[in-house]
């Protein structure tokens, strides 16, 4: 099947300051008046991954209603050039220039900026510079920027708590950072320059917004919890900025680790953007010049942006070309909750463009329903579609490629299990922490790994001494997470010699990724993390069911543990690392 382009979204490359931008174009598609189209200034670090499905699923209803939206990825993020340590804030804002350029030269023009929480920050400070800008569109904005550093910075602090030579308050952070050292939160490397500059960022004061009219969302957990920002609202309003300020009840989607959306806030926006002052278009929008636009700026390289098809739905992926003779292939499948193609902290990215140095072609691509691509979500264990449309494109865009490999993560690498064994071209399989969570298996691994820890804790028995600890409380979770692991000790019985079932859909998930793997006879590894309550919990699977163990026997398959290692192999060793392993399992066989 060979990838083809719809009719309303554009995937493409711009050349940008430093290298090439990917760039997704969502043409209107209502042949109505607009108000032009709408630059989309993204998030920072990993809220840009969380926000991606809400931003897409914004963008086609602004579509519907003769708006477009160009979604770019500044330098070093997403799925564009460079590394994340490479970023600084005025590389990011001449890449986005370029954004707005481009719908002013190519699109319907360039009247609106829309910023998500720090992107709020610099979609402002890109329209007080220019005076084409007439209206913002900000959501869940973020007003200070040293204090939201500051709140990144701490999720290093915390990740290091168990470590005696952690690091222990965000000052010591910025003094290294000011000497120069490049600071790795949660697999972002922030470079000095980047560090100074996010304390200093700030959304501007009324006076430079005066001439704008700013439509202000923000998402709140009840209607009865206050804003945050409502002084800095009311000082724009005083200071003679025309601002709708709306708020909406719902989940603060770009902060949860699982994939949630807010329809409400996508709901309320498009009702505001309906009601803007138009401008007349003298014809329809001319959609085929989109994309003619689009193909004529993608800039050759060995990255390419695609868009594809399963059944009626539009996938968007990102090539990785590789050498064209290679005949084995990678389809990387993406991780459920929050992410998207880039994978957390652009693992995903990081380790397509070594793949593809080594000479393998690689496919990146986000399912139904997550990121950018269209449909509806259906969840890890409905995607054999998806990976099954994914390795169409990729053998339709690299003939030569005879065998592929699927590599997963979490969620996905159980949907593999699911769909391998299924398909004579998938000749191996690599699994990060396979998904085989039960509610009693969590609790299991609660027991052993929180609990008993607990004990061992002196920390804990302060808190006893002190007074401050609630023992009701705490023995009423302790009786229900035993009595739910007690529940599950006859599926751990079972599991330990059943094999080779005929029908998988009413099986447990331990039971079902166990026999997807039994029914594969390709090649398999399985990367495992060392501090991670997902990999114990395929920890104690494992130990509690023959089956498991007698495949993890198998020479067929190669096992790997990073002990030290977080779910998502987040700092650069740990990267380097697997992807050494991965290299040497794909050159071997």
């Amino acid at each position: 099947m060979k990838a083809v382009a719809r009719e309303h979204i554009h995937p493409f490359c711009l050349r940008g300051t430093k290298g090439p931008l990917l760039a997704i174009y969502y043409a209107p598609i209502a042949e109505t008046s607009a108000v032009g189209d709408i630059l989309f200034v993204p998030p920072f670090a990993e809220e840009m991954n969380r926000c991606r499905a809400m931003v897409a699923l914004q963008a086609r209803a602004l579509s519907r209603i003769g708006i477009g939206t160009l979604v770019l990825d500044p330098y070093g993020t997403g799925d564009s050039g460079g590394d994340f340590s490479g970023g600084s804030w005025e590389l990011w804002r001449d890449d986005l220039q370029r954004g707005i350029d481009w719908l002013r030269s190519r699109a319907n023009g360039c009247h609106v900026l829309w910023g998500i929480r720090l992107g709020a920050v610099m979609a402002a400070e890109l329209a007080a510079r220019d005076s084409a800008i007439d209206r913002l569109l900000l959501w869940q904005p973020v007003a200070n920027g040293k204090n939201y550093f500051t709140q990144f910075l701490r999720i290093r602090i915390a990740a290091e708590m168990h470590t005696r030579d952690g690091i222990k308050t965000t000052d010591e952070l910025r003094k290294r950072a000011a000497a120069g050292e490049a600071i790795e939160v949660s697999g972002y490397p922030i470079g000095s320059d980047l560090a100074r500059q996010l304390d200093q960022v700030r959304l501007p004061d009324a006076s430079a917004l005066s001439s704008l009219r700013l439509s202000w969302f923000e998402v709140l957990p009840s209607a009865d919890t206050p804003s945050a920002n409502a002084r800095l609202v009311d000082e724009y309003k005083a200071g003679g900025v025309e601002l709708d300020y709306r708020s909406v009840i719902g989940p603060a989607f770009w902060q949860l680790h699982e994939r949630t959306v807010a329809p409400e806030l996508i709901d309320a926006t498009l009702k505001a953007a309906s009601a803007w002052s138009s401008t007349a278009r003298s014809s329809p929008p001319d959609r085929s010049r989109a994309s003619r636009d689009a193909e004529s700026d993608q800039a050759p390289g060995p990255e390419t942006a695609l868009l594809f098809k399963c059944g009626q739905d539009d996938l968007v992926a990102i090539l990785h070309r590789g050498d064209p003779a290679a005949r084995r292939g990678v389809v990387i499948v993406v991780a459920g909750g929050p992410q998207y193609r880039v994978g957390a902290h652009r693992q995903f990215v990081s380790l397509a463009r070594r793949l593809a140095a080594r000479g393998y072609p690689v496919l990146r691509f986000d399912l139904r329903g997550m990121g950018d691509s269209g449909g509806t979500h259906l969840g890890y264990q409905h995607s054999e579609s998806d990976i099954r449309a994914a390795i169409d494109a990729l053998t339709a865009e690299q003939p030569e490629v005879g065998e592929v490999v699927l590599f997963g993560e979490c969620e996905s690498a159980s949907g593999i299990l699911f769909y391998a064994y299924q398909d004579h071209r998938v000749k191996g399989i690599a699994l990060v922490n396979p998904w085989v969570r039960t509610e009693e298996g969590q609790a299991q691994v609660i027991l052993k790994h929180y609990y008993v820890t607990r004990l061992l804790s002196r920390a804990f028995w302060r808190k006893l001494a002190s007074g401050s600890f609630n023992p009701r409380a705490s023995v009423v979770s302790f009786v229900q997470v035993l009595r739910t692991y007690l529940q599950g000790r006859k599926f751990a019985a079972s599991a330990s010699t059943a094999s080779g079932y005929e029908d998988m859909s009413n099986l447990t998930l331990p039971h079902k990724t166990a026999e997807g793997l039994r029914r594969f006879r390709g090649q398999t590894m399985i990367l495992m993390s060392g501090r991670d309550y997902i990999a114990r919990e395929f920890d104690e699977v494992v130990a509690s069911s023959q089956a498991w163990r007698d495949l993890l026997d198998d020479a067929r398959v190669r096992r790997r543990v990073l002990p030290d290692a977080d779910h998502t192999f987040s700092r650069e060793v740990w990267k380097i690392q697997v992807f050494g392993w991965i290299a040497e399992w794909l050159d071997s066989w």
